[in-house]
């Protein structure tokens, strides 16, 4: 079932107020526009066309106001739920149409007399502004700058005599502005003023949406700089990882033509030996010469596997671990009665070596810094490791970014660690995760599957 985020519906609650807001035709309305109508009224009665203009005004301002919060509704509810609309997301937009719609139905029931034409106007042009800012907008802040500005404009241009034409709205109040100044000869100063604060809030509007479009087109850009980036780095890793494997297996796999030649040599000392201490020597030479070979073959072939106990996996782990320590304290908490690990235990102790190699990078300079290892079983055969620390931590928004190649929080790194980790630990078909909080510490947890008695011990 789908969850709702908390703040998809607080915000849609503010839609719904806003909306009510403007769908009620309340009294603060009615006593405003007896306030303008009196203005009116003495800007008749003394031949003021100032008056008259600050008249004009109020009234644009009160019925911006008032078709502001409808508009505004609409916008919200669509930039709320359009992750979950049907449609594109710039077609969504038009949905607010019908929303503006069933407001002023609700406004003309009342008996409001401001025509749909000025919201429909209002609603096209923002909606214009809208698509042209882009997808990646999520501030709403901007959408309310150009519906205030927007509404403004078409308000303006409703008391213009010479746009009379146009029905945006034929109040009692917006015919009496028009009546009044055709009576005191100011038609001329009304179409100016009109047309010129007209012009301006929609210059206004055209400007706040053209900086909007540019800056987030500027950022997506660099977003997607920085992606290509990341991705052209990764490869970069990712090819000088493969070349320095491809040395390695060369260099490793050399060392098998001078480990035949000891062995050959052994064998024929061993032959002629008549000391049975020098055939002792020998046979143990042999038996190094074996373990070299082995070792060889799990540095080579990712794929060989070999039975080993945990214990003798973190002897082998903890003897290069412990010399590297700087003054912190290690604890190996080891459960009794593990199953058998059947891994690479090369590629497997270099996995832990790293994360362990980690947390003493991160608890340098940490007081009472210590780092725990612990290894239990869970659901009978499957092993955890799990290495944790006290030490700086890791920022939130970086944890994502653990995993992925050439990340590293320290400036002397190849960033090939926590990758190489979850590469290996997969191929073993096991699983690792990370938790951890900035300043108190972090967790690796590596969970790998028991080997069966039954199985061979070696392929």
């Amino acid at each position: 079932m789908r969850t709702t985020d908390p703040k998809r519906i607080i915000y849609a609650l503010c839609a719904f107020f806003l909306a009510g807001t403007s769908a009620y035709e309340g009294i603060y309305r009615l006593e405003s526009r007896q306030v303008i109508g009196g203005l009116l009224e003495e800007a008749v009665t003394r031949g003021d066309t100032g008056l008259l203009v600050l008249a004009s005004f109020e009234l644009v301002t009160l019925d911006t106001l008032w078709l502001i919060p409808g508009v505004l509704s609409g916008f919200l509810l669509i930039d709320v739920w359009r992750s979950r609309l049907p449609f594109r997301w710039w077609v969504n937009y038009f949905l607010v149409l019908p929303w503006v719609a069933v407001i002023h139905l609700a406004l003309a029931m009342q008996g409001s007399d401001y025509s749909f034409i000025g919201g429909f106007i209002v609603i096209a042009l923002t909606v214009l502004a809208v698509i042209e800012m882009g997808e990646g907008r999520e501030n709403f802040a901007p959408v309310v700058l150009v519906v205030f500005g927007v509404g403004m404009a078409v308000n303006w241009l409703n008391i213009v005599p010479a746009f009379s034409f146009i029905p945006i709205s034929h109040g009692d109040l917006d015919v009496g502005i028009k009546l009044a100044a055709g009576f005191m000869q100011g038609e001329t100063v009304l179409n100016l003023v009109g047309l010129f604060f007209s012009v301006f809030f929609m210059f206004t509007s055209l400007v706040v949406t053209l900086l909007i479009s540019v800056y987030l087109r500027r950022i997506s850009l660099v977003e997607e700089n920085k992606v290509k980036e990341m991705k052209l780095q990764e490869m970069e890793i990712q090819a000088r990882q493969a070349r320095v494997l491809q040395e390695m297996h060369t260099l490793v796999h050399d060392l098998k033509t001078p480990l035949m030649t000891i062995r050959g040599l052994n064998s024929l000392v061993e032959m002629s030996a008549a000391n049975e201490k020098v055939a002792e020597y020998c046979r143990r030479i042999d038996g190094s010469v074996d373990k070299v070979n082995a070792m060889v073959s799990e540095i080579l072939y990712d794929e060989v596997r070999k039975k080993i106990t945990v214990e003798e996996l973190i002897t082998y782990v903890r003897a290069h671990v412990l010399v590297k320590k700087a003054g912190q304290e290690v604890i190996f908490d080891i459960a009794e009665g593990l199953p058998l690990l059947e891994i690479n235990v090369i590629r497997m102790s270099r996995v832990l070596i790293n994360v362990i190699e980690n947390a003493f990078t991160a608890t340098v300079g940490v007081r009472n810094a210590r780092i725990t290892i612990r290894v239990y079983a869970k659901e009978g055969d499957e092993v955890i490791f799990e290495i944790s620390d006290n030490g700086k931590g890791i920022p939130a928004g970086q944890l994502d970014k653990v995993w992925n190649w050439g990340y590293s929080t320290s400036g002397n790194s190849a960033g090939l660690g926590l990758a190489f980790v979850r590469q290996i630990v997969e191929n073993h078909r096991g699983a690792v995760e990370i938790s951890s909080s900035e300043g108190t510490g972090t967790r690796v947890t590596i969970s790998l599957k028991g080997a069966k008695d039954s199985e061979s011990t070696d392929y």
